[in-house]
């Protein structure tokens, strides 16, 4: 009987096979609740915002690029994107910089920055905060002045 080895009974490997399961199960579904908790709380409030890009001036003698974007939505949006794409005769990477703003629900702001170029094509404004509030202005739409 010295070689001899036993493993667990079966109804015991059962037993801690359910348990592991059951664990698994109830961590899983702790991760789940929450993460659709949050995916909810983002979305309902991303359906309700928006922004508009009203206009863009481009002041020639100084560079600078001024935009006046307006929030039409119900819920303050923060932080947004900006790419201004160029033509031919322009760069051929587009300039992007990011608005460290909120822009609150049915209001308007300005926003000034400078650009190296004036050939531009179009430019798109997006929220960082909900990606589907965006708008997009093209060149022909730009005002020289």
């Amino acid at each position: 009987m010295k070689g001899k080895r036993k493993g667990i009974s079966p109804l015991v490997a059962v037993i801690m096979l359910i348990a592991f399961t059951m664990i698994v199960a109830g961590i899983l579904a702790g991760w789940a609740t929450r993460f659709a908790t949050e995916q909810r709380t983002i979305l309902e409030k991303c359906v309700r915002a928006d922004v508009m890009l009203r206009t863009a001036v481009y002041d020639t003698a100084t560079s600078n690029l001024t935009l006046m974007l307006y929030n039409p939505g119900t819920v303050p949006l923060k932080d947004f994107m900006v790419l201004v794409s160029y033509d031919e005769n322009g760069p051929p990477i587009p300039s992007t910089w990011e608005i460290k703003s909120t822009l609150n629900a049915n209001s308007f702001e300005t926003f000034v920055h400078n650009l190296s170029d004036s050939n531009i094509d179009y430019i798109e404004v997006r929220s960082v905060e909900c990606g589907g509030a965006q708008d997009l202005i093209r060149g022909f739409d730009v005002v020289y002045s």
